[in-house]
């Protein structure tokens, strides 16, 4: 009889030490995977940091309509026409032989002026043709001009380029030497003078060709890195709410405040950057002013995208929290029941109004790339996915409720009775 107590008491020692090793394997693979989520998402930031600048870069560098935008906007600011003005009135003097002109229309007597009269004119020519600049037929000439200059640029660097096209000894340059032909009218220089500025007249160089083979490859690994970087990110924040089992409405909130750390560190990295170019490329402290213009506009894309993505997180969080069990979650979702509770096709309608006002507004640039933008489409329908189905669910669980209740009520009358 003791020998059968001891086997039994044996017995469930061990069934308690596996009971104990089991639990113990079952904490311990808790634990790890409970880790992963907020790994996952430290990296996803890092990558999603270099994906704004990478898509930043490319919207600079390749994209026509922005280049042109921006110069555009940047010439329009006061202090970058100051500048440019200079830069058209020195390329007019010297290539179009001003004192000449001037010398052919005084008089005998006062050619000998014409030095002192052509140096006189500078400064009122120079204030003329900053009044030209806010000019429209400035600003189209201005537009054309970087228009086939980009243009030009980037069938370069993709590799497709046109006939008549060739970089083997030259180079992209912005030609504005219709420009100051135009000027040169305004202020009466002769045709023939005009005809005699060299067609090189007013032209700045914008990128030249002696290692272009290095220049196309950089630009296709970057238009592959623009939206698969991106692609990435969207993957690993999706992965690290799958593996976030039993918590997943935590790490979405996670993924919303990382978010909200990338606009911070873009916002604050532009910001600096400003600061250090200026210090760094302007040496004159009168062209301070023009140079912080344009910073501020050549950065401005990035200062969008920051915010974007600020924003972006902000509503992450928000959505997180409206899944949540707090009182004022669970009283928003009361009041959205009957917009969910519609039918399928008039939920899918809305749906897609949402996302035509995003595509148009295209936030981050997110819609730059079929990647990106499909990515993102797939998120926003999954979001009102979720939360149709937990309205719909909460819904169904109150009316369940109220018919209990009242199924209690006629029983007790009944009993009453």
């Amino acid at each position: 009889m003791e020998t059968r107590d001891s086997e039994m008491d044996a017995e469930a020692a061990e069934t308690d030490t596996d009971a104990e090793a089991a639990a113990a394997v079952d904490e311990s693979g808790r634990a790890t995977t409970s880790r992963w989520p907020g790994v996952i998402i430290g990296i996803a930031t890092v990558l999603a940091i270099v994906s704004v600048f990478t898509v930043w870069t490319r919207s600079q560098m390749l994209d026509t309509d922005e280049w042109v935008d921006l110069s555009t906007g940047l010439v329009a600011e006061p202090e970058v026409q100051a500048a440019l003005a200079d830069f058209l009135i020195d390329s007019l003097y010297e290539r179009g032989n001003i004192s000449a002109g001037v010398e052919e229309r005084l008089p005998p007597e006062l050619q000998g002026l014409a030095g002192f009269v052509s140096g006189a004119l500078r400064d009122p020519l120079t204030a003329g043709v900053e009044r030209l600049l806010g000019s429209e037929r400035f600003q189209t000439l201005w537009e054309t001009a970087n228009r086939a200059a980009h243009e030009t640029l980037v069938n370069i660097l993709r590799d497709e380029t046109r006939t008549g096209i060739t970089t083997a000894e030259g180079a992209v340059a912005l030609e504005l030497r219709p420009m100051v032909v135009s000027i040169g009218e305004r202020l009466g220089v002769s045709t023939e003078r005009l005809d005699q500025i060299p067609e090189d007249a007013g032209q700045i160089v914008i990128f030249e060709s002696d290692d272009l083979d290095a220049a196309q490859q950089a630009v296709r690994v970057l238009d592959f890195l623009s939206w698969f970087i991106a692609v990435v990110v969207l993957a690993l924040y999706a992965l690290a709410v799958y593996l976030a089992r039993g918590r997943r409405r935590q790490v979405l909130g996670t993924i919303g405040w990382s978010l909200v750390g990338v606009g911070v560190v873009v916002l604050l990295a532009q910001a600096v950057a400003r600061r250090v170019l200026l210090d760094a490329l302007v040496e004159n402290p009168a062209n301070r002013s023009a140079a912080d213009i344009a910073t501020g506009v050549a950065t401005g894309l990035l200062r969008q995208m920051g915010w974007a993505a600020l924003i972006y997180g902000i509503l992450i969080v928000a959505f997180a929290w409206l899944l949540g069990d707090h009182r004022w979650a669970v009283a928003i979702r009361r009041v959205m029941t009957p917009v969910f509770d519609l039918s399928a096709g008039a939920v899918a309608g809305g749906t897609a109004v949402l996302l035509l006002v995003l595509w148009a507004w295209s936030p981050g640039r997110v819609f730059e790339s079929w990647a990106t933008g499909l990515t993102f489409v797939g998120l926003v329908i999954a979001a009102i996915v979720v939360l149709r189905q937990r309205v719909r669910a909460e819904s169904l669980e109150r009316s369940s409720n109220r018919s209990s209740e009242g199924s209690s009520d006629d029983q007790l009358v009944a009993t009453t009775g």
